[in-house]
């Protein structure tokens, strides 16, 4: 009796909601609260604790909040002047396909409405600009985004259109939680380049944010530079998942070698002023531009 009791408590452990493995939807959701709970890292957190508490320090857990005024920009003034498009789900990709990849997942209205959060926190006042900062602070670059949306970004003709419950790790072993398959461009810096350096949306147009992936490969790699993304970001000093780049002042030490030289001397006729003179030196000790990202 006993036995069979024990037997059915542990299957309803097991069948219950805690215990089920991660599942992720592979059709566009068009609600936001629900489109928030479904990519939330929280999801991740009971397994990978230490990760999600690094993760949340990084500039990825505020990928939105931090960018506001460029990505706003890019939605008022880029698309509908520049460019003279309407602003759709393709042109918001352009932005949000790096700040936020599980847009992928989201209905064409969805997308307008957080486009809109964006252009809001940015342009209106009061009430209306806080309760738009509130819902972007909500959105970020979320495990999810990585370990499986961007998984396949790198070679989109030869992964194709990835399962979207797999969990890709650049690590080894399994996990009851959900499915997981080992992804060796995890540990390449082209993964990170995807996003830091030249974009290429999913209509063929490229976006330069930045010239970091340029500068890393040809002034770097190009003269016996071995170092990827992650051994400076994420190996050195077990920076893991909090990823620090150039908002981190010990990285930036890192990066930039400082000398300065200082003479003082005197100047005048019948009446002497002190005067210095200054001269600083700067080295790039980083494997690209700095400043850039």
């Amino acid at each position: 009796m006993r036995r069979s009791f024990l037997f059915a408590l542990i299957f309803l452990l097991w069948a219950s909601p805690g215990f089920s493995k991660l599942t992720f939807p592979n059709k566009p959701i068009d609600d936001f609260e629900t489109f928030v709970k479904t990519y939330d890292s929280k999801r991740c957190m009971e397994c990978h604790e230490d990760i999600y508490n690094e993760w949340k320090e990084s500039f990825h857990s505020r990928s939105m909040v931090s960018s506001i005024k460029g990505i706003a920009n890019f939605f008022t003034v880029g698309v509908p002047k520049e460019w003279e498009k309407p602003l759709n789900k393709q042109e918001i990709l352009k932005c949000l396909d790096c700040h936020l990849p599980q847009i992928k997942y989201a209905t064409e209205r969805l997308a307008l409405e957080i486009a809109g959060y964006m252009i809001d926190a940015k342009t209106a006042k009061g009430a209306k600009k806080e309760k738009a900062i509130a819902k972007l602070k909500q959105l970020n670059i979320t495990c999810y985004g990585c370990h499986n949306i961007k998984a396949a970004g790198t070679a989109p003709g030869i992964t194709g259109h990835i399962d979207p419950n797999i969990i890709f790790t650049g690590g080894e072993g399994d996990s009851d939680a959900h499915e997981t398959e080992h992804a060796p461009i995890f540990k390449r810096s082209f993964f990170c380049t995807q996003c830091h350096g030249v974009y290429i949306s999913p209509d063929g147009e490229s976006t330069m944010c930045n010239t970091l992936s340029g500068s890393y490969v040809h002034n770097y790699i190009g003269q016996g530079g071995r170092e990827t993304c992650q051994d400076c970001h994420m190996k050195k000093k077990n920076r893991g998942h909090r990823m620090p780049g150039g908002h981190d002042l010990e990285i930036v030490k890192e990066g930039i070698e400082f000398q300065a030289e200082i003479k003082g001397f005197r100047y005048g006729i019948g009446k002497w002023i002190p005067a210095g003179n200054v001269e600083v030196f700067l080295t790039n000790k980083a494997g690209h531009r700095i400043p850039d990202g």
